[in-house]
């Protein structure tokens, strides 16, 4: 009998994706009226208040404090840089360069690795890293003019994801995969409180409906994105993160008349190539570190 789940998982990560980029667009149009870090902070909320009520009912009250502290607490930092970052981003940049700078976190993940998680980090890999280090600085061409300093704050962004994703590697043991979405926001939203509502700006009437389908598909794409990993291996979805950066340049185009030029697309090539390769060499290795149980 054919087994449908893994084609299951990689429809859900697509429709995540999709909703994501969707998301981050309606943020580069609310960022104009509203403070990057006060949207932050009201996304945490609403996603802790939506998934409080279902983590408690299953796993009980007890639940409610994330363990250990320390190291959640740190991983809500590395989403606030990662996130608020991105969405501080795309008020100076295309949303499609944004997103492409996002994804060098998986070139942050393959560096830090060795010293922080204690992972071998084989030549083929680090040729990976290098060659997305090359198509990183082919995007940003630094020159140090005003116009690129959202490139550089999308940089810092994805390098605060690639903290995140080492700390999610590092904390999957200690919570069920919705129970760390929950722990995520959490800590957001105390770490931003002091912040976040002093950052607050009057919401108009005209925007109503766009932060509510803000909210909504911040909510489903997390919802979604956890979800697909229960039906299939990492490395089978993993690489499908990249049709974020397809929706994103379509939005982009769309709604901002913002296209990447030529050259930026040579850089997105490269890191998306070996964001791609990376994927696919551990999946390999989770395979054959399988194969030795």
């Amino acid at each position: 009998m054919t087994d449908h789940r893994p084609l299951v998982g990689i429809v859900m990560m697509c429709a995540a994706v999709t909703f994501n980029a969707t998301k981050d667009g309606l943020a580069k149009i609310l960022v104009a009226g509203y403070e990057p870090l006060f949207l932050l902070w009201v996304q945490s909320v609403v996603t802790v208040l939506v998934f409080l009520p279902f983590i408690v009912a299953r796993h009980g009250w007890s639940v409610v404090i994330p363990r250990p502290l320390g190291l959640q607490f740190l991983r809500g930092v590395t989403i606030i840089i990662g996130v608020g970052g991105f969405y501080t981003s795309v008020q100076y940049i295309p949303l499609a360069d944004a997103t492409a700078m996002i994804f060098a976190a998986p070139l942050v993940v393959t560096t830090l690795s060795p010293l922080i998680l204690g992972e071998t980090v084989g030549f083929k890999r680090w040729a990976a890293v290098i060659v997305g280090f090359i198509g990183v600085i082919i995007i940003l061409r630094p020159d140090f003019s005003g116009d690129r300093i959202g490139y550089f704050i999308a940089l810092g962004a994805g390098t605060g994801l690639g903290f995140f994703y080492m700390l999610n590697r590092n904390l999957s043991q200690y919570s069920a995969p919705f129970v760390a979405v929950a722990y995520t926001s959490l800590t957001a939203a105390i770490l931003l409180t002091p912040v976040g509502p002093f950052k607050a700006s009057p919401p108009k009437a005209d925007d109503a409906a766009i932060i509510i389908l803000f909210f909504v598909l911040a909510i489903i794409g997390q919802a979604l994105m956890v979800s697909s990993f229960r039906f299939a291996p990492a490395a089978t979805i993993a690489p499908f993160q990249y049709v974020q950066l397809i929706v994103a340049t379509i939005f982009g185009w769309l709604v901002f008349q913002a296209f990447p030029d030529q050259l930026t697309w040579v850089g997105v090539a490269l890191v998306v190539a070996a964001g791609l390769f990376i994927a696919y060499r551990e999946g390999r290795g989770h395979k054959d570190a399988e194969a030795l149980k």
